[in-house]
């Protein structure tokens, strides 16, 4: 079976990628930074005789410029010097609307020909500088468009780009649990994990599981026509809403019932929810089953409640 590469091996997702890699068959091979390859080939031990981890040097510099908009390129140009053909990058269905969010309260259904108005001038004039959220998503939309014109550039590429909305789920068993300062998107379960209500997100996301599930598909999906971007894939579980998950979770787990917020808790509502149209990946990756929000809350929270107790022995 094929090796391929997966770049952050020990990542939210990468490292849900990987075991779905090797639950398809494939020999992977990870990169890790410097400094971190020794401890996580200690904390894996033997558990995947499929999986060989590397290190590599970090591919963006310290310009900001660079590391949004030449991020995924740098990584692409490496990969095309070395022959490799197919590439799947994790994007995010935030491209796909102003980084302001302001359309994902107003009922917007994304589509894959849907892009952000962010602008590099925009992103490099300060003018959202203590916005991070606005900054991330721009970002993001940024590095993705040049991507495209990379691929676009290079024939022999066959790019696909995956486009998840808020990424929650449980981290990879065998895999070294994150810090508290790493959690990622379920950064926000594990708020609700301490009593306190999560800010107000646009409520559309995907289980890590389904990203990964993705991800392998694309692998196979043939190289795209004369448009490359038509190998770009929205994908969505559904809608999830702090006040129904804190209610779910007050019904279904009462072992959290002293952890979480209380019923009465005060909740943003939304009067007009975004949606995602993903024909497209339920066509071409056979996405046409996503695992419900109500299963990726009780694994999120117990991954999240083994990382606590880790962090606890790390003390």
């Amino acid at each position: 079976m094929s090796r391929v590469l997966v770049t952050g091996v020990n990542g939210f997702v990468g490292s849900n990628v990987v075991l779905e890699l090797i639950k398809a068959g494939y020999q992977v091979r990870g990169t890790l930074r410097a400094g971190k390859i020794d401890g996580f080939k200690e904390a894996i031990g033997d558990k995947f005789p499929a999986l060989e981890v590397v290190e590599v040097n970090d591919i963006a510099t310290a310009d900001l410029s660079d590391i949004a908009i030449e991020g995924y390129v740098n990584v692409l140009r490496e990969a095309v010097k070395a022959g490799i053909s197919r590439a799947v990058i994790t994007g995010s269905w935030a491209s796909t609307v102003d980084p302001t969010l302001k359309q994902a309260f107003e009922g917007h259904v994304s589509v894959e020909k849907d892009w952000s108005g962010a602008t590099e001038e925009e992103f490099l004039s300060g003018a959202y500088a203590d916005n991070p959220m606005w900054t991330y998503l721009a970002a993001k939309a940024l590095g993705e468009r040049a991507a495209w014109k990379y691929a676009a550039e290079v024939p022999s590429l066959d790019l696909s780009v995956i486009l998840p909305p808020f990424i929650f789920g449980p981290y990879a068993p065998g895999f070294p649990l994150p810090a508290q300062s790493a959690l990622s998107s379920n950064q926000h379960i594990y708020t609700l994990l301490t009593g306190a209500v999560p800010p107000p997100l646009p409520p559309l996301f995907c289980d890590v599981r389904d990203v990964a599930r993705a991800h392998v598909a694309a692998l196979n999906v043939p190289k795209a026509g004369d448009n490359v971007e038509d190998k770009r894939f929205l994908i969505c579980g559904g809608t999830l809403i702090w006040k129904d998950a804190v209610e779910y979770l007050h019904a279904a787990r009462p072992d959290l019932k002293d952890r979480i917020p209380a019923l009465d808790a005060n909740f943003t509502a939304f009067p007009s929810n975004s949606t995602v149209d993903a024909s497209r990946a339920k066509g071409a990756l056979g996405m046409d089953d996503y695992l419900d929000w109500k299963e990726t809350m009780e694994a999120a929270a117990d991954s999240l409640l083994e990382a606590e107790k880790s962090w606890s022995k790390a003390v």
